[in-house]
């Protein structure tokens, strides 16, 4: 049976030492001036800013709050969004649309496991690829009906260099999940802020 092709970008499982993932998260912060949507399963980057004196979003004073943008592929991860604080404005928006204040509940200790679905396109993933570096093609944007994110494994590349984002850590072992096209894979952040010794 072939595997479903059901990206819905990275979603944190458990951590390192195999301790389950039990929804810790930390709020960061999106201005207005922020072009781009963000969905839930989207991995977010520090933007080298924090929040200004005085401005307040969903009721929540964000002064000292760190900004963050979209990853892009040779950046250092801050973690991967989990959800939003509600706009008490727009409470059926289940993602950040464009242009929009929002505060964003970021899973990001460096030591957590993410499941994600591979692209698939080039190439598929293989056993010999388990330990190698991969990837993820962040430029997809996601659903604004379901507010998940699109962002899937390049599984055309893969590396034993650190000049990637991610380690391949396994097949994620469930029923129906199979090595192969659309296969769902555990990965660990390789490029972290958290894990950078230099600062932003």
């Amino acid at each position: 049976m072939a595997n479903p092709d059901t990206p819905n970008g990275l979603r944190p499982v458990r951590y390192l030492d195999g301790s389950p993932y039990n929804g810790a998260h930390n709020l960061y912060f999106v201005p207005a001036s922020y072009g781009t949507a963000i969905f839930i399963g989207d991995i977010v980057t520090h933007a080298g800013d924090a929040g200004p004196a005085g401005t307040f979003v969903s009721g929540v004073d964000v002064e000292g709050m760190p900004i963050v943008n979209l990853y892009a592929v040779g950046d250092n991860m801050m973690g991967v969004v989990i959800g939003f604080l509600p706009n008490p404005t727009a409470l059926q928006t289940n993602h950040k649309p464009a242009s929009t204040a929002a505060i964003l509940m970021v899973a990001d200790d460096p030591g957590l496991i993410f499941e994600v679905q591979e692209d698939s396109v080039g190439a598929t993933l293989a056993a010999v690829d388990v330990g190698r570096n991969v990837d993820v093609l962040a430029a997809l944007a996601g659903n604004a009906t379901t507010g998940t994110s699109a962002q899937e494994i390049d599984s055309s590349v893969t590396s034993v260099t650190t000049t990637a984002g991610f380690r391949l850590m396994r097949l994620v072992p469930r029923p129906g999940n199979a090595i192969g096209t659309n296969a769902r894979w555990e990965v660990k952040p390789v490029e972290h802020m958290s894990l950078s010794a230099t600062g932003i």
